[in-house]
């Protein structure tokens, strides 16, 4: 099969324009209140390296295809903060998981596979 005889439709039947509803504005006052309530309830006390991490975490629900995958979402956290240290530097930062502290913090919605109970691993 010659790809000059197939439209660009044939070879990519995925990729018309999917409906789907507008994507959350969530950089708003309301909901830094609501990560600072939480953060103290939480006993975190938020630096301007923790709210880095937040707003990167809130900018990728803004602009999102797919929220639900926390593997994408950690693996980009690592390479975005990789000169500070990657992993470990968020794990210093948020103990008990960047992508879950966030989430709470935050009230996103919780990630698939977003803690492994097996393997004690929580994102």
């Amino acid at each position: 099969m010659m790809f000059s005889d197939v439209s660009l439709d044939e070879m990519f039947p995925r990729a018309h324009a999917v409906m789907r509803a507008p994507l959350p504005t969530l950089k708003v006052a309301n909901v830094y209140q609501r990560i600072s309530q939480q953060a103290t309830k939480q006993g975190i006390s938020l630096s301007p390296q923790h709210m880095e991490v937040i707003n990167f975490v809130l900018d990728f629900y803004e602009h999102c295809d797919d929220c639900q995958n926390a593997r994408r979402l950690a693996d980009m956290l690592q390479e975005e903060f990789t000169p500070q240290g990657g992993r470990k530097y968020l794990y210093q930062l948020f103990p008990n998981g960047p992508l879950s502290t966030v989430h709470d913090l935050a009230d996103l919605p919780s990630l698939g596979h977003q803690t492994d109970k097996s393997f004690g691993t929580r994102w």
